[in-house]
């Protein structure tokens, strides 16, 4: 799994995004979030993975990065979607009840590039103050990026959780964009 920020994520955090940057990558994660409520299914084979010390626990072996694309497909649908579906669906069941993968990769899923981050998902605030009002409008959903999206998808991809110190790791602008 790749330890450098993804475009976005590094995009808005080089721009000064700090705070506002890890919220927004915080919140990207909701795209995709995991339920840890039941075991994952082993990765498919691939090439040899990094050393365990190198990696967080509970990442795939072969990490995402040694992954193939049909690989990743074939991991996304038998361990992420099914977990991500499960915590979506009890923060929202009435919204995410029938999460698949059009859900978090929109149109891209239809032509097979499985693109991220997806334009057509909520943007997220480009600011401190928009990201303390978004806070504020919308508590549940922040705290659950944060405390439950976020920390999962990067388990499951092998990554660290996005730090603003390195700029590293996995955030919301690996899912969500910025608004301009």
């Amino acid at each position: 799994m790749r330890t450098r920020a993804l475009p976005a994520c590094r995009t808005l955090n080089a721009n000064g995004g700090g705070v506002a940057g890890s919220l927004v990558c915080l919140l990207a994660l909701a795209a995709v979030a995991c339920a840890e409520t039941t075991p994952a299914a082993p990765p498919p084979a691939a090439a040899a993975a990094s050393p365990a010390a190198a990696k967080p626990v509970g990442a795939p072996e072969p990490t995402w990065e040694q992954m193939g694309k049909q690989d990743r497909i074939d991991y996304m649908k038998a361990v992420v979607l099914p977990r991500m579906k499960q915590a979506f669906a009890n923060f929202s069941p009435d919204r995410f009840s029938k999460m698949n993968c059009m859900t978090c990769h929109g149109d891209s899923a239809a032509d097979g590039s499985f693109k991220m981050p997806n334009p057509r998902l909520p943007k997220l605030p480009a600011t401190p103050e928009g990201f303390k009002k978004l806070a504020a409008d919308k508590p549940a959903v922040v705290e659950f990026m944060k405390n439950e999206v976020k920390p999962r998808m990067a388990v499951l991809l092998g990554m660290p959780e996005y730090n603003p110190d390195t700029k590293a790791g996995f955030g919301c602008n690996a899912c969500h964009t910025t608004a301009q």
